[in-house]
Formats: C-alpha cells, structure tokens, sequence
C-alpha cells in the first residue's frame, strides 16, 4: 500500500494557519463598516438596514411620522430606514465580505485511492496548502474589493438620499402648483359668471362671452393635467420612501416650499473641495491599489502555484520506504505572461480611469456651483423684483375694473397673467432647490465633505408664499 502526502509548502506557517481558521463574514455582512463611511459624508446619519434583521425603522414609528406633513429630514430618513431598496443595494457589502473571507481560507483536503490488485493499491490525502503563500496577496486584494463595495455601498446610499430630496422637492412643488391652479380656476369661473350675466342684459358682447367660456374650459383642462402631475410626483416619492397600502395614502405634504436662503453658498476652491473629498475619487484610487496587487499575484501565481513538496510512505509486498516527492509543473507553455499583459493593461485602465474620474469631478463641481448661483439669483430676481411689479399691475386693474374702465375679459386676463408669475415663481424656487441638491451631490454624495446643507433650518420650516 503507498501512501503519499503532498505538501505544495516545505513548511507551514502556524500564525496563517489561525488567520485561515479564524476568517468569518461579520454577522451584520459589513454593514457597520458602510455605516462608518457614509456617517462623516451626511449632517443627519440615518441607520442602515442591516442583512437578516428587521428595518431600523419600525412599522409603529413609520405611521407616527406619516401623521403629519412630511418634512424633507423625516423623508430622507425614512428613505434610507424603511425603503427594501437600499437593504438590497447593501447585499453587496456582504457579497464582497463573504469573498474576503474566503480568500483567507485553504481548501478543502481531497483523499484519492487507487487499487491495481490485492497487494497492489495507493492513497493519497493531498492537503492544497500551497495557497498559503499567496493567501496574503490574495487577501489584500480581496481587502480592496471589499473597499471598493464599501465606497460603493455608501455613494449608493447618499445617492438614495439626494433622489429622495429631489422626489419631496417635486411633489411638494406640483402640490403646490395645484392649489395655485384650483385657485385661479375658481377666480376665472366667478370672472365668467359675470360675464354671463352682462351678456344677459346686454352689456357684453356674444365673442367675449365665448371667449370667456373658452378660457374657463382651456384652464379646467390645464389642472387636471397638472393634477395628474401631482399625483406622478407623489408616487415618485412614495416609492423612493418604499411606502405601500395604508402607509402610502396616509402621506402628507407641505402645502409650499421653503424660501430661497438669503445668501448663497460660496465655495471658493470648489475643484479642488471636489477633488479631495468625492468617494468616487478615492474609489478610482483604491481601484488602482488593487490593480497594482493583482498584477502583482498575476505574476507569481504561475510559479508559485506549481510547486508541491511532501514526503511519501510506500508499503509493497511487506517492505516500507521512505523518502520526499517534489513535484514541479513547468511553465514551459503558459508562463503567464498574457495573463500578466491583461493585468497590466488593466492597472493602465484604472490610472487613466482615476484621471478622468479627477477631470469629471472639477468640471462637473464648477458646473453645479454656477447652476446654483444662477438659479438663486433668477429666483431672488423674481421674488423681489417681477412679483411686487405684477402685484403693482394687478392692483391697478382692478381699479380700473372697479372704475368701470375696463371689461371683466380685461380682468380675468390680467388674472392669468398673474396666475402664470406666481407660477413662475414657484418653478424657479424648485430650481434653486434641486440646484442645491445636486451641487451638495457632487460635493458630497459621491464625496468626503459634509453634506451640512446651509438650508436644512428653512427646509425644515418653510416661510410664506411671497406671491399674492
């Protein structure tokens, strides 16, 4: 009987042999380490869902905040606490956990046995330990995957966190251009209801009359249009909240949007606060960590690899030997060179990809910044100089009206006017908001700086309408 060990090591180290024991996926499949990086990016730091247990956010306390109007905080945080969505972004944290565990790990040991006749058999329990001398490569590498997922995993939050801004930004928007719209319906059905009456006795003509009716009618076809613009905007942000059933009707919303801050931001180095602080570019540089160990292991791989050492006990015909087997695979065919060649030209591709990713991220945060600027200044613009001019203008109308100087028609026109500024308005508020967010975006939600938004106190108190 022969019975041969193979060892692809001459010796085995005891400390890595406790590293390969002791490897295990975290309990909450890294969750807390996400949680760490996404916690310095966000002035409010909501909690992670974490695998296989419960939301953070319970049922009870979901239907205690949905009693009220949803403030945008509450919204973000029940975004992140309560919605499937982000629970199954995260699974790939533990994807990437459980893959570093198993780089530090040996595999299993395979037992072979081969009989040629009753004296004449072998076994042979082969022991893959040769892996130890590249686990360490291995794990490092797997180290900087599991980075990688981790940086992922955070910009994928903070990212579900500006679309849950933009989605309350919209509905709150389109709620509030509904109540604007019912309004100037009703003034323009009571302005043709006096129409009727002085085409009744003569005092209006039958043209304007009908053109009266034809406004009425173009302005109940505008809202509900803009009716089903609100309840668009409303799903939009329902399911960006992961609600469903009850919880889903029970959502309110404020009636208008806050106020545009006094004074804009002001970021000086912009470029450079993108540049230092984005995720996405210390992600591009972690790649490039990684490309640089894996070239690394591509080229010891096929040496390495290949050696096996161990001693051999042989048993025929009641005689015993001893003695050692070394056991060598020639890279005579595959050296790995291609292999290294692919490695290599991948480690250029993550260089020239951190670069770009660099360039993007000055540009993009020199585009955000001159968008928001131009979007506080359009708003500031209309609300303290077009809306007092058209509240001026309205008010002489109805003078005029009331002098007898001009016709109800004359009126409900003027009103339209009106109707249309104040809705102008509202959109150019929406503009500064969602401007707002996306420069706090590509600062910070695939950044490092806070996201300590200069506008969460009015967010979270909106301040009257500055129209008429």
């Amino acid at each position: 009987m022969i019975i041969k060990k193979k060892i692809r090591m001459v010796a085995v180290v005891p400390s890595l042999l406790i590293v390969t024991a002791c490897t295990s996926v975290p309990n909450d499949g890294g969750i807390s380490e996400v949680q760490a990086v996404y916690s310095d990016k966000i002035s409010n730091s909501y909690r992670l869902p974490k695998l296989g247990e419960a939301p953070p956010m319970a049922s009870e306390e979901l239907s205690t905040l949905l009693q009220g109007p949803l403030s945008l905080t509450d919204a973000e945080r029940i975004s992140v606490e309560s919605n499937p969505m982000v629970k199954a972004k995260l699974a790939n944290v533990g994807i990437a956990e459980a893959d570093y565990a198993q780089a530090g790990r040996m595999e299993n040991p395979g037992l072979t046995y081969e009989r040629f006749s009753r004296d004449d058999n072998a076994a042979s329990l082969l022991f893959d330990v040769g892996g130890l001398l590249l686990m360490p490569l291995k794990r490092q590498l797997e180290a900087r995957r599991l980075k990688v997922a981790r940086y992922n995993a955070a910009i994928d939050v903070l990212d579900h966190i500006a679309s849950t801004r933009k989605a309350w930004i919209n509905a709150v928007t389109e709620k509030q251009q509904t109540v604007l719209m019912e309004r100037a319906v009703e003034s323009v059905e009571t302005s043709n209801n006096l129409t009727r009456q002085m085409a009744a006795l003569g005092h209006s003509g039958v043209v304007e009359a009908a053109e009266s009716e034809l406004v009425v009618g173009g302005m109940k076809a505008t809202l509900i249009k803009q009716r089903l613009s609100e309840s668009a905007a409303r799903e939009t942000l329902i399911r960006q909240l992961g609600l469903w059933g009850e919880q889903a009707r029970l959502l309110k919303l404020p009636d208008q949007l806050p106020d545009i801050p006094t004074n804009p931001l002001d970021i000086p180095a912009v470029e450079q606060r993108a540049i230092e602080g984005r995720l996405d570019v210390q992600l591009a540089k972690v790649n490039i960590e990684g490309m640089a160990k894996n070239l690394k292991l591509t080229q010891l791989n096929p040496f390495l690899s290949a050696i096996e050492v161990g001693p051999v006990r042989e048993e025929a015909e009641g005689e015993t030997g001893r003695g050692y087997e070394i056991e060598l695979r020639l890279p005579i065919f595959d050296a790995g060179g291609v292999k290294t060649q692919k490695a290599r030209f991948v480690f250029e591709q993550a260089q020239a990809q951190a670069e770009a990713t660099a360039v993007a991220a000055a540009s993009a945060a020199r585009e955000a910044l001159k968008t928001y600027r131009s979007s506080w200044d359009i708003a500031q613009h209309m609300q303290s100089q077009m809306l007092p001019l058209r509240q001026r203008i309205s008010s002489e109308q109805l003078l005029k009206y009331n002098g007898m100087l001009i016709s109800v028609f004359d009126l409900l026109s003027d009103l339209l006017s009106a109707t249309n500024m104040e809705a102008d308005y509202v959109n150019s508020i929406r503009a500064f908001w969602l401007a707002d967010t996306n420069l706090q975006s590509v600062l910070t939600g695939a950044g490092s700086a806070e996201m300590n938004f200069a506008s969460d106190a009015a967010m979270a108190a909106p301040g009257g309408s500055k129209g008429h």
